[in-house]
């Protein structure tokens, strides 16, 4: 895979990540606005998050694999570890040390999202087309 189709399948999966968390933010303060029913949603996000941050970890692997930079593989484990342990905070109902590394993750995965961003992407070819002589090995 090129390094450019490595860089835009990291960016979806960074973009997709960060919606994720924005609504696990607000289905947060929902609940601890008085609104219980969005506790069931939170954690079933919290699912999902960790799936989609898996995700990330291999998109961010492909990139490094094609080449680019290494700071995103790095920051997408560290990302996916902290989301882990987030959910075993979670479970435990540990509130203090659960919203204070839901802050935490939250501004690593705006961090990571600016890296990812920024990363530019490899010129492609412009007629458009899937230009199949660089993706074939030899």
């Amino acid at each position: 895979m090129s390094l450019r189709r490595s860089l835009l399948g990291l960016r979806t999966t960074v973009l997709l990540l960060s919606v994720l968390l924005i609504a696990q933010v607000a289905l947060a303060g929902g609940f601890l606005g008085g609104h219980f029913g969005m506790l069931e949603m939170h954690g079933g996000l919290a699912r999902g998050i960790v799936g989609v941050a898996l995700l990330v970890v291999v998109a961010a692997f492909l990139v490094r694999r094609a080449g680019g930079p290494s700071s995103v593989l790095g920051t997408s484990a560290l990302l996916l570890i902290a989301l882990l342990g987030q959910v075993v905070l979670g479970v435990m109902h540990s509130v203090a040390g659960h919203v204070v590394l839901g802050v935490l993750i939250v501004a690593a995965a705006a961090v990571l999202s600016q890296r990812v961003m920024t990363t530019p992407l490899p010129p492609g070819n412009s007629s458009g087309t899937p230009d199949r002589d660089s993706e074939l090995v030899a």
